[in-house]
């Protein structure tokens, strides 16, 4: 019976593929790994007749006490076999108050099935299980003379409670039910009743070698990697290919970096000379060319530090002294009555800037001359605002 319960699991571990399982995508371990042996105690009622609720005298007549070994393989997270030798003592009455007491002996094969990775799914860090086990073996009473051997069913519950990686408390309800002829002698009753033995037991498991149980990938996840792995490697393959193109085109980047440093070298003499030579005796403050995108009257992010620093010359200037803002726009594109109207924009737009962050109103005024006056010989330079 034992090899038949360990070749039945055996055909279930070989289902850990199957869609509709709970334990898809879990590896099974090898045949060493997941055992447990457990010992348990605890105490039996014997019943032979109405299922225990006849009249069989007393109630604490009929208890005994029971004690278990077991040792259980699981096949994957939720489906095991357990071998159980169960012994005890059983107490018996009737309803006139006779006694008997017995020795009894149960050797049986279960399956078990964890209902909480069943029901839950597989989880390494659970703490308490639920498993439901049944079986067949034979209950042997009073062995000699006097004794009865047949076979037995029984069924029940187990509550696990992980206390350590490797050990385990289980608290076992378990049922056992017979012929009635397989009863002590002093009790065997006729053919259509049974008897039965319902036991409460506490114990310890300890778990051999690997206790939990490692996850494997779909032939979709394998794919998937597989094909991002390719991606990668295209991708690789396709900068190497390029590494010519970007040098190239560092080499250009360099060299526009070199003339736009000359560029800004020009502008600065520009804006030296503007400052000792401008029209109304108007003097052009330091570092304020505050440039615009085509198009555009959007404060720049990068020109927010220029405006700070013209900020700071005008709090810290007379305050009688007046700040001319001057928009401008380049010619080469939009007509002369648009570009009149933008360079008016983005010299309101640093207006607004430098009222926002706290300059008085009185010592600023601004204007837009659009593109009739280009004061950098770079056109694109000229969508800009200079403060006099």
């Amino acid at each position: 019976m034992a090899m038949v319960g360990l070749s039945v699991g055996s055909l279930f571990a070989q289902g850990t593929t199957a869609d509709g399982l709970r334990w898809k995508n879990v590896a099974g371990n090898c045949f060493w790994s997941n055992w447990e042996l457990s010992v348990g105690g605890g105490v039996s009622y014997t019943a032979w007749d109405k299922w225990g609720f006849s009249n069989q005298g007393d109630f604490g007549d009929n208890i005994g006490w029971t004690a278990d070994v077991s040792a259980t393989k699981w096949f994957n997270p939720i489906v095991g076999a357990r071998l159980q030798i169960v012994a005890g003592k059983l107490n018996a009455s009737n309803e006139l108050h006779d006694k008997w007491d017995s020795n009894w002996m149960y050797p049986h094969v279960d399956g078990v099935v964890n209902l909480s990775n069943w029901i839950g799914g597989y989880r390494d860090d659970r703490v308490y299980y639920a498993k439901m086990v049944a079986g067949m073996g034979v209950s042997i009473v009073d062995m000699g003379d006097g004794g009865s051997a047949g076979l037995a069913v029984n069924m029940g519950m187990i509550n696990t409670f992980r206390i350590t990686p490797r050990l385990d408390i289980n608290l076992e309800f378990r049922t056992m039910v017979s012929s009635g002829h397989d009863l002590p002698s002093q009790m065997r009753v006729d053919a259509g009743r049974f008897g039965q033995v319902y036991s409460m037991t506490a114990g310890i498991s300890y778990r051999f070698n690997e206790r939990g149980w490692n996850r494997t990938y779909s032939q979709v996840d394998v794919d998937t990697y597989i094909e991002a792995i390719e991606v990668l490697e295209l991708g690789l393959a396709a900068s190497v290919q390029s590494e010519e193109a970007l040098a190239e085109q560092l080499a250009k980047q360099t060299e526009a970096t070199k003339q736009a440093q000359q560029e800004n070298e020009q502008l600065r003499e520009q804006m030296k000379n503007m400052g000792t030579a401008s029209s109304n005796d108007e003097q052009v403050v330091t570092s304020s060319a505050i440039f615009f995108n085509i198009n555009s009257d959007q404060i720049l992010t990068r020109s927010e530090a220029s405006l700070q620093l013209l900020k700071q010359t005008i709090m810290e200037a007379p305050k009688e002294q007046v700040f001319h803002i001057v928009g401008y726009a380049d010619a080469d594109t939009g007509t002369a009555q648009y570009n009149k109207t933008l360079s008016e924009r983005r010299a309101k737009a640093v207006y607004d800037y430098l009222i926002k962050h706290g300059v008085p109103e009185s010592q600023l005024k601004w204007e837009g001359v659009g593109s009739t006056e280009n004061i950098f010989p770079i056109n694109s330079n000229n969508r800009v605002v200079i403060v006099q």
